[in-house]
């Protein structure tokens, strides 16, 4: 036991403090991601049904990633199978060597990102290739989701409270730009 660092723990509630500042940084954090998702439906309603249950999930983990904080909405589109589709927003903390991007001084690399749950991996990655082609989403990169290795994802690498704003703004373009290909409404079909 290092007693000196338990000492310093507990003067002027060093413990206490900092639960509650990690608490209220991922309370902010799930209040951006609800942000983004409700910013989506009220863009496209018709994408979304009409009562929607946020589902949201975080992490604390030293193996990969090493933390996320996710909001699932599901959706009124469903894919080929006819399972309902879920626009997944999420930010998460990896090794940078896992989305194959140089190391960073403090060790971690911070992400935002979002997928669609039960997705056709030829809908993502045809969307990907029309992305890549694109001058305008030279911000966005792709990779396969460290849970799903058969769902791809479409992210950006952040430092700051800003840069999380902007890429996420960036992210909800594109998914407003491309969603329409992400399976269909089941009246499409019919």
């Amino acid at each position: 036991m290092n007693e000196d660092f338990i000492s310093k723990g507990l003067e002027n509630d060093r413990y206490l403090k900092a639960i509650r500042l990690g608490k209220q940084f991922e309370e902010e954090l799930f209040t951006t991601l609800k942000n983004v998702s409700q910013d989506v439906i009220e863009s496209i309603p018709s994408w979304f049904p009409e009562e929607i249950d946020h589902d949201q999930n975080l992490t604390r983990q030293r193996s990969e990633p090493m933390g996320h904080l996710r909001v699932d909405t599901p959706m009124a589109r469903v894919n080929a199978a006819g399972e309902q589709l879920k626009f997944h927003v999420c930010i998460e903390w990896t090794q940078p060597s896992v989305h194959r991007q140089d190391e960073h001084a403090d060790g971690s690399l911070c992400i935002v990102f979002y997928k669609i749950k039960n997705l056709d991996r030829a809908e993502y990655d045809a969307v990907k290739a029309q992305t890549a082609e694109a001058d305008k989403w030279d911000a966005i990169q792709f990779d396969d989701d460290l849970w799903n290795s058969d769902l791809g994802l479409f992210y950006i690498p952040v430092d700051s409270g800003p840069a999380i704003t902007e890429a996420f703004e960036t992210l909800k373009a594109h998914f407003l730009e491309y969603g329409v290909e992400y399976g269909e409404l089941p009246t499409e079909n019919q």
